[in-house]
């Protein structure tokens, strides 16, 4: 008969006392040093390479933060100045505003030239038809390139891209059929960006019409 050899447990090393046959629980409290530092181990290779991610993800946003100040303020100094502007435009609409009527002289036109008031309404007429210019005060008022125009009938001008003032004798000659083309061009242009204000009084559409 076989003698089965017996091994004490106590004499086995430390590593080696914990099989699968036996309870972690009993392995735990047999070897708590051991466990609680393999569990130590793997908390600390968790946490150490999110200590410098953390880190370089907050110096990262400090400086975005630094390097875009500048632009928050201009960004800021902008949109106060736009609020400026849109309530200087609201106070520049009402001194500019005049009542629209039906009929207007030419003696009524000539008093809204802009050489008396420099910040209310220019008036000029274009194929019969009045318009307040104020918004093209810089092309229309004193001093501007189209002042001829302001404050009197302009469809010749226009006509004929022309400003200085025509002789007697040229006055005498009718439009042709480029310059009414022209004209027409400058009329839309005129009545899709200024306000109409009336009719000019004794205009005839035969004098312009294609």
């Amino acid at each position: 008969m076989k003698r089965k050899l017996i091994i004490p447990l106590a004499s086995l090393p430390a590593t080696a006392a914990f099989t699968p046959s036996t309870p972690y629980s009993t392995h735990l409290r047999q070897h708590p040093t051991t466990c609680h530092t393999r569990q130590n181990t793997n908390l600390q290779a968790i946490i150490e390479p999110a200590i410098p991610l953390t880190l370089a993800t907050a110096a990262i946003g400090t400086y975005y933060w630094i390097a875009t100040s500048d632009s928050r303020k201009k960004h800021s100094q902008y949109a106060e100045y736009q609020s400026q502007q849109r309530e200087l435009q609201i106070q520049r609409d009402k001194l500019a505003y005049i009542e629209p009527k039906p009929v207007w002289t030419l003696d009524e036109l000539s008093q809204y030239d802009g050489k008396d008031d420099e910040s209310g309404p220019i008036l000029l007429a274009v194929k019969g038809d009045v318009f307040n210019v104020y918004k093209g005060r810089n092309f229309y008022g004193p001093g501007g390139e189209y002042h001829i125009m302001a404050g009197r009938d302009a469809t010749r001008f226009l006509a004929k891209n022309r400003l200085e003032e025509e002789s007697e004798g040229e006055l005498g000659v009718d439009l042709n059929v480029g310059e009414r083309a022209n004209l027409e061009m400058w009329y839309w242009t005129l009545k899709n960006k200024y306000q109409f204000v009336g009719q000019l009084e004794g205009y005839d559409p035969k004098t312009t019409e294609m």
